[in-house]
């Protein structure tokens, strides 16, 4: 055997082999070092949430979503372009069952089918966050922005897609939103247009939501904007004609003396003035301002700004020969309709009510303050004790031919109590005075 391994050479054989051997991994390694390299924004993908929902009811509502992976390796393979995508991060959150709260989970790191290995991550745990999702509706608030073109006013936007959206989320930061809020611009527009709006959620105070876990089912929406005429219009009123002042006799001034509607352009057109009401001059006292209510004709409104009342004055012409005398009328009748089965006391506050007479001056001058008074009737049994107003009625006897009362119904205050809240005076009457007059 000696002289067969001698003859042939085997030892030397075998030794050159394992030196080739040797050789070959010096120059592989000295070619295809051994590297350690860093792999940035590694995603981070969950697992386990299906189950975590079925077994707890909790979601998970944020986590850490990229991390850093330092990887070793031959330097062929790390180095190569397609490796850094086979590099994944995974956490299991199946295994949560604590309740919602925040947690720290180790990633599993993969690098596929490449003869490297994972040894270390940045940071070295996960952040996971997870909570009860629940899901809720908010109505959807929609303004305009910009001017439109002139003679034009925007309505009010309308969502067309959706009045209200759903959102979901932690039921918590759910409770502070209270509605979805988008802008449109309407510059430059003439006429009813629809167009894309980017809505945001917002709280009660009118403050855009800033936490990260509510999501919205949509971020715009289709909204049509009505892009209505604008029309100036007069305001008027009537007047029918008193037996001491007649219309030709009089100023009418109004204000404001017109008002600017926005409505349909065909509905405009047909509307040259808007009559306030009739006012009959036996009634109304000369230079003392009558608020009255503008009337809207069918499909128009008022412009933003504009004023729902106006006030109406009227004067008397300066060159017309009607006086008026402002008095004051102290004298009360009063008339209790429980009469005898009242328990209560009646006396009147009111000291004095002016009321305002019209004629010639001569018939004015010739006019009794004395001969006037108000007429009070009322049931103290069903007003009940306290302070109340009651309307009143002037009366006149003897008026001068020529002299009229400027309206006739006044309001008064009167006091109802109890009869043992009274002190009798010497006759055992209480109870208001009707006697004087005071003329101004």
């Amino acid at each position: 055997m000696r002289q067969f391994l001698k003859k042939h050479d085997i030892w030397l054989r075998l030794l050159s082999i394992l030196l080739a051997f040797v050789l070959w991994i010096v120059v592989r390694d000295m070619e295809n070092p051994s590297k350690q390299t860093t792999i940035h924004d590694v995603e981070v993908h969950l697992t386990g949430t299906e189950q975590l929902l079925n077994q707890t009811g909790l979601s998970v509502i944020e986590y850490t979503d990229t991390i850093s992976v330092k990887v070793e390796g031959p330097n062929n393979e790390i180095t190569d372009s397609a490796f850094r995508k086979k590099v994944t991060a995974t956490i299991d959150v199946s295994g949560i069952t604590d309740g919602s709260g925040e947690y720290t989970l180790t990633p599993q790191i993969s690098t596929g089918s490449y003869n490297v290995d994972a040894i270390g991550t940045e940071p070295t745990t996960v952040r996971v966050l997870v909570d009860k999702v629940t899901t809720a509706t908010v109505p959807v608030r929609v303004e305009t922005t910009g001017t439109a073109a002139d003679g034009s006013r925007p309505g009010t936007p309308e969502p067309t897609t959706t009045k209200e959206v759903t959102i979901s989320g932690p039921e918590a930061e759910l409770q502070e939103v209270a509605y979805a809020y988008g802008t449109i611009d309407v510059t430059g527009r003439s006429s009813t247009f629809t167009g894309e709006c980017s809505i945001a959620l917002y709280n009660d105070a009118g403050e855009p939501i800033t936490g990260k876990h509510v999501t919205c089912q949509t971020d715009t929406i289709t909204v049509r904007v009505p892009i209505y005429p604008v029309e100036s219009v007069p305001l008027t009123v009537l007047l029918t004609d008193g037996e001491t002042l007649k219309e030709e006799q009089v100023n009418v001034d109004i204000n404001p003396a017109s008002v600017t509607l926005i409505g349909d352009q065909n509905t405009l057109a047909g509307i040259t003035e808007i009559n306030l009401s009739t006012i009959d001059l036996d009634d109304v006292r000369t230079g003392v301002p009558v608020e009255m209510e503008i009337p809207l004709p069918e499909g128009v409104r008022l412009d933003s700004g504009q004023p729902s009342t106006a006030e109406v004055t009227i004067n008397v012409k300066e060159q017309e020969s009607v006086s008026t005398r402002k008095v004051q009328v102290t004298k009360f009748v009063p008339t209790d309709t429980a009469q005898g089965q009242t328990p209560y006391v009646v006396n009147v506050l009111t000291n004095s009510v002016e009321i305002e007479l019209r004629g010639s001056a001569s018939a004015l001058d010739q006019v009794d303050v004395n001969s006037l008074s108000i007429g009070l009737t009322f049931d103290s049994v069903s007003l009940g004790l306290g302070t109340h107003k009651v309307k009143g009625v002037v009366a006149a006897t003897g008026l001068p031919s020529g002299v009229t009362m400027v309206g006739s119904d006044v309001e008064v205050e009167i006091e109802i109590t109890s009869l043992s809240d009274e002190t009798p005076d010497d006759g055992g009457n209480t109870g208001s005075s009707e006697e004087g007059g005071a003329d101004t």
